[in-house]
C-alpha cells in the first residue's frame, strides 16, 4: 500500500481527511469492508432498552445499569428518555436517592417534553422532602462540604430525623397511601412487591395500647373487606410470592379470632390446595382444621 498526498478541512469543528487519497484499488476495498464490519457489529452489540429492562425485570440491577447507561451514551436517540427513567429507578431501589434525583434532573432538563420527563416532576418533589434538598444541586461543591462538617461536628446532639406528632391521623389509611404509590408507580418490581407486603400487614393492624388498637386488630368489619382486595391484587400481581401462604394463614387466622368458621375453613382449604408438597403452612392448616370451633 502506498500512501499519497491527501487533503483534509474543517468543517463545524470537525476534521475531514479525504481517504480516498490514501487508499487505492485493493487497498481501499479492505477498508471499507472492515470499516462496514465494524460499524455493524458495534451496532450489533450495543445494548437496547429491551435488553436493559428484561435485566431490570429480573432484579439483574448492575446488568441493568450497564445497560442502561450504555443506551444513553451509544444507543438511539428515541430510547434515552426512557433510559435515564429508568436509570433514576434502579437506583432509587438500591435506595442511592441523591442520585436517583440527579438523574431524574438531567432526563427533565435533556428530555423536558418526553412523558417520562412528566412522571418524574411530581417524583422529584418528593424525593426533595425525603432527603432534605433544597434545589438540585447535590452539594457536589467540596468547600461547601467542609463547611457542612464543620457544622455537625458543633451540633452532634441534634436530632437527625425530624419528630412529628401524628395524633389524630389515621396511621393505617396514611401508610397505605405511600404504599399504594409504590405499588402504582413501580408496578412488578421488587419495591411493589414489598410494599404489598407492608401494606397488608399495616392492615392486620397492632395494638398500640391497652385502649387503642389499628387495622384489623381495631376494627374487623371495617378492615377485613380492604384486606380481601387488596391480597387478590397482590396475588395477581405477584403470583409466585413466597409470602402468599403466610398471608393466607393470617386471613384464616382473622377470621377464627372473630368465630366466623366457614370462612375459616375456606382459608385454610386455600393454603392447602395452593401447595405443591409438604410445608409449614400446609401442615399448619390441616392441624388447625381438626379444631376449628371453640
Amino acid at each position: 500500500m502506498k500512501a499519497t498526498c491527501y487533503e483534509s478541512h474543517c468543517k463545524d469543528g470537525v476534521f475531514r481527511i479525504n481517504f480516498f487519497s490514501i487508499f487505492k484499488g485493493k487497498e481501499m476495498r479492505k477498508v471499507l469492508l472492515f470499516t462496514m464490519v465494524a460499524l455493524v457489529a458495534s451496532m450489533c452489540f450495543a445494548a437496547t432498552i429491551t435488553d436493559a429492562n428484561m435485566y431490570y425485570k429480573y432484579n439483574l440491577l448492575e446488568k441493568a445499569k450497564e445497560s442502561y447507561i450504555d443506551v444513553i451514551l451509544n444507543g438511539k436517540d428515541s430510547e434515552k428518555a426512557e433510559a435515564y427513567y429508568q436509570l433514576g429507578n434502579v437506583v432509587y431501589e438500591e435506595n442511592n436517592l441523591s442520585l436517583a434525583l440527579e438523574t431524574w434532573n438531567e432526563l427533565i432538563t435533556k428530555y423536558p417534553n418526553s412523558s417520562y420527563a412528566t412522571i418524574v416532576k411530581e417524583r422529584i418533589s418528593v424525593l426533595k422532602d425525603v432527603i432534605g434538598e433544597t434545589g438540585t444541586d447535590l452539594l457536589n461543591n467540596a468547600v461547601a462540604k467542609s463547611y457542612l462538617k464543620n457544622g455537625d461536628f458543633w451540633s452532634k446532639g441534634k436530632d437527625s430525623v425530624f419528630s412529628i406528632d401524628s395524633s389524630w391521623i389515621g396511621n393505617v389509611e396514611a401508610a397505605m397511601f405511600w404504599y399504594q404509590k409504590v405499588i402504582d408507580e413501580y408496578p412488578k418490581t421488587s419495591a411493589a412487591e414489598t410494599a404489598y407486603s407492608e401494606m397488608l400487614k399495616t392492615i392486620l393492624g397492632w395494638q398500640a395500647s391497652k385502649y387503642t388498637s389499628y387495622g384489623i386488630a381495631g376494627d374487623f368489619k371495617k378492615w377485613m373487606p380492604i384486606m380481601l382486595e387488596k391480597f387478590a391484587a397482590f396475588e395477581k400481581d405477584f403470583p409466585e410470592a413466597s409470602t402468599l401462604q403466610a398471608f393466607r394463614y393470617q386471613i384464616a387466622q382473622c377470621y377464627w379470632d372473630n368465630k366466623d368458621w366457614a370462612n375459616t375453613r375456606l382459608w385454610l382449604n386455600k393454603i392447602i390446595a395452593a401447595s405443591s408438597g409438604d410445608s409449614f403452612y400446609k401442615d399448619l392448616a390441616e392441624r388447625r382444621l381438626q379444631k376449628v370451633e371453640y
